[in-house]
């Protein structure tokens, strides 16, 4: 009797287990612009429809780890208008304004993620830090441009 009780909870654990893994179709990302650096990615912008809705994903290589491939994204919608106002506040900090202010930084939700951006000093020239918990990358005000598709 107890061995015909552990095949029915085996076999039915079994069942259950198979009921947890549904195959999907991959989703049709299409590129809105990406940075590349001597061959490698170094960041790119995607979006898809999802019903009446976009979801964009900003991929990136984490400057901290630059001896090994180490990537991070940002997944956001484009509820209210995100993607003009995300690229208008990055393009903010190369503004006449806030060009030369070093306490300019702006910290911010975008999707489930916390996000900090800042001034940084490139080898050619002015640029921003965008960091959030799993890496940073910095990138020139044309970067912004070619990655937003405005150029």
């Amino acid at each position: 009797m107890m061995k015909l009780l552990l095949s029915i909870l085996f076999t039915t654990a079994t069942f259950a287990c198979n009921a947890q893994l549904t195959m999907a179709e991959p989703a049709e990302w299409k590129v809105i612009g990406q940075l590349k650096t001597l061959g490698s990615l170094k960041a790119k912008l995607e979006y898809r429809i999802d019903g009446r809705d976009t979801i964009y994903f900003l991929f990136m290589k984490d400057f901290k780890k630059q001896e090994e491939p180490h990537y991070f994204g940002i997944k956001f919608r484009s509820t209210g208008d995100t993607f003009s106002k995300l690229y208008e506040l990055l393009k903010s900090f190369f503004s006449e304004e806030n060009r030369k202010n070093k306490n300019y930084s702006k910290t911010f939700r975008l999707g489930e993620e916390m996000v900090n951006v800042q001034h940084y000093l490139l080898v050619t020239g002015k640029g921003i830090m965008i960091s959030t918990n799993d890496g940073y990358i910095n990138l020139a005000e044309r970067d912004i441009d070619k990655l937003f598709g405005m150029k």
